[in-house]
C-alpha cells in the first residue's frame, strides 16, 4: 500500500465515523429473498437532513450546476476540488452522474405487446423516455442501453457503453451465468498470445465512431469479470496446456525454480501474479482504447465483489465502476473500495424490489426486497445520501429502466422475475418511486453543499 493509500484510508475512517451525526433516521423493512423474514434497516431521505434549506442550483443540458465551473475540454472528465471528487462536464461545469441502465424497449411478449399499445414508433419511445428520465431528474444512461436510438433525440442525455473486450474475446469458450458470463476455472484468458492483437482490434472496429462524441461518459470494459484475489490457485486448475496454466507454473518457477509446491509460496507471490494478470488486462484495455480514443474516460470492468489488484484497476482508470449489492448502506464499501483503487468511484448498479406488484415475485436478481415502491424511493434516498457524503462518489446508475418480463426465458437467470424497473412491463411510471427519487436528483448538488458547508 503506498503513501497515498494510506492517507486515503485514514481519510475514509474519519469521514464515514461522522456520518449518524448529519441525519435523522427512519425504519425501512427489507430481506435479501422473498422467503426471509423482514429487518428494519435505518434509511434517511433528504426531508431528513438537519438544519438543511434546499438552495435553487440552475442546471445545464448534462445535469450539472451551472454555479461551479473548471476548464472544459469538450469531453467529460474527473477533478478532486476541496477532498470532493466531481465530473466535469464538456462544457467545464460539475455534475454527478444519475443514470438508468438498460434504457431500450422490452424484448419480452408483455413488453413487446405494450409497447405497440403505447408508442407510435420507436423513435418517439426514445423522445419521451428522455423527457421522461429528465422530468425525474436523470442525467444519463448506463450500460446495456439502446444508445443508437436515444442518440438520436434532439435533448439527447449522457450514456456509457460496455465493450465487453474479454467476453468477446473468450466467446465459445464461456457460459452464461446468472447476471454476467462465467469463465473456465473462474480465470480470464489473458495470457492468450492473440490477446494483445484482439483488444487492438475489438477498439479500432468498435470506437472509431464515437470518439468525438461529448455525450459519451466513458467506456465500462466488461462486466462483473473473476477477479477474486489469489487467481493462481485457479490458473493451476487449467488443463496443463493451457496457456494460463503455462504462465502460472512458469511464474512459480521463475521464483523458486522447477517442480517448486505452492505451498512455498508467501502472501507477496500470490499478489504478485494476481497484478500480472490485472496488468496484462487492465493495461493492455487501456493502451489499446487510447490509441483510438484519447478523450474519454476509461471506467473499467464494473467490478462486483472483493477485487485482486486495487492499483493496478487505479493506474489505468479515471473512474472505477462498480456494481453495489448487499449494502443498504453503502459507505464502508465505497470508501474501502476508494482506498484501494485510489480513483473515485461510479456506482453502475444497484437496486431493490417492491412485494406489492402482482406477478412479479422477485427470486430472481441481487437486490433487496421492500414492501412498497415508496420504500423503494426512500432506498433510493438513503443509498444517494450516503455516496454523496463519502465525497469519492461521482454519480450512480439504477438498475433498471423497466421490470423483468416472465414471459421472457431467454434473458440471463437472474432477470426472470423481478420489480427492478422504474417503469412496469406496460410502460407505466411507479410513481411513489418516482417521487422520491426526483427529490433526490433535483436536489443533488443543494445536498452536496449543505453536506461540505
Amino acid at each position: 500500500m503506498t503513501a497515498n493509500h494510506i492517507f486515503i484510508a485514514v481519510l475514509a475512517l474519519l469521514c464515514t465515523s461522522s456520518l449518524p451525526a448529519t441525519a435523522k433516521t427512519i425504519q425501512v423493512d427489507a430481506k435479501r429473498e422473498p422467503g426471509m423474514e423482514w429487518t428494519s434497516y435505518e434509511t434517511r431521505t433528504v426531508d431528513l437532513l438537519r438544519n438543511y434549506r434546499r438552495k435553487s442550483i440552475k442546471t445545464n443540458a448534462y445535469g450539472s450546476r451551472m454555479d461551479r465551473r473548471e476548464r472544459g475540454t469538450g469531453f467529460f472528465r474527473t477533478i478532486e476540488k476541496n477532498g470532493r471528487w466531481w465530473l466535469v462536464d464538456p462544457e467545464g461545469y460539475l455534475n454527478i452522474n444519475r443514470g438508468v441502465v438498460s434504457v431500450k424497449p422490452g424484448a419480452g411478449p408483455a413488453q413487446k405487446k405494450a409497447f405497440k399499445r403505447e408508442f407510435k414508433s420507436t423513435a418517439a419511445w426514445a423522445e419521451e423516455t428522455v423527457e421522461f428520465l429528465r422530468e425525474h431528474g436523470f442525467s444519463g444512461t448506463g450500460a446495456w442501453s439502446d444508445d443508437e436510438l436515444l442518440s438520436g433525440v434532439p435533448d439527447r442525455i449522457s450514456y456509457c457503453v460496455n465493450w465487453k473486450f474479454m467476453s468477446s474475446f473468450a466467446r465459445g469458450r464461456t457460459r452464461q451465468g446468472s447476471g454476467h458470463v462465467e469463465f473456465p476455472g473462474h480465470c480470464i484468458p489473458v495470457f492468450d498470445p492473440e490477446w494483445k492483437e484482439f483488444c487492438e482490434s475489438h477498439a479500432l472496429r468498435k470506437m472509431a465512431e464515437y470518439k468525438d462524441d461529448p455525450y459519451l461518459l466513458g467506456h465500462f470494459f466488461d462486466n462483473e469479470l473473476p477477479l477474486k484475489p489469489r487467481m493462481l490457485e485457479r490458473y493451476l486448475t487449467l488443463p496443463e496446456d493451457d496457456h494460463g496454466h503455462k504462465a502460472a507454473r512458469e511464474f512459480i518457477e521463475s521464483r523458486f525454480g522447477k517442480g517448486t509446491s505452492v505451498k512455498k509460496l508467501k502472501e507477496d507471490d500470490w499478489q504478485a501474479f494476481d497484478d500480472l494478470v490485472m496488468e496484462k488486462y487492465m493495461g493492455t484495455i487501456a493502451r489499446a482504447i487510447r490509441k483510438v480514443d484519447p478523450n474519454h474516460m476509461l471506467l473499467g470492468p464494473r467490478l462486483y465483489s472483493k477485487n485482486a489488484s486495487g492499483a493496478i484497476i487505479g493506474k489505468y482508470v479515471d473512474a472505477f465502476s462498480y456494481n453495489l449489492y448487499g449494502k443498504w448502506s453503502p459507505d464502508w464499501k465505497a470508501m474501502d473500495l476508494y482506498s484501494a483503487i485510489g480513483k473515485p468511484l461510479l456506482v453502475t448498479e444497484y437496486y431493490v424490489k417492491g412485494m406489492d406488484i402482482p406477478g412479479l415475485t422477485n427470486e430472481s436478481g441481487a437486490g433487496w426486497c421492500v414492501p412498497t415502491q415508496k420504500d423503494r424511493g426512500l432506498f433510493y434516498q438513503s443509498f444517494g445520501l450516503d455516496l454523496l457524503e463519502t465525497k469519492c462518489c461521482i454519480g450512480w446508475q439504477w438498475f433498471k429502466y423497466q421490470d423483468n418480463d416472465p414471459g421472457n426465458t431467454r434473458t440471463d437467470p437472474s432477470n426472470r422475475n423481478s420489480n427492478k424497473g422504474i417503469v412496469s412491463c406496460e410502460y407505466n411510471g411507479y410513481e411513489p418511486l418516482l417521487r422520491e427519487m426526483k427529490k433526490m436528483n433535483t436536489q443533488i448538488y443543494s445536498v452536496i453543499d449543505h453536506f461540505d458547508g
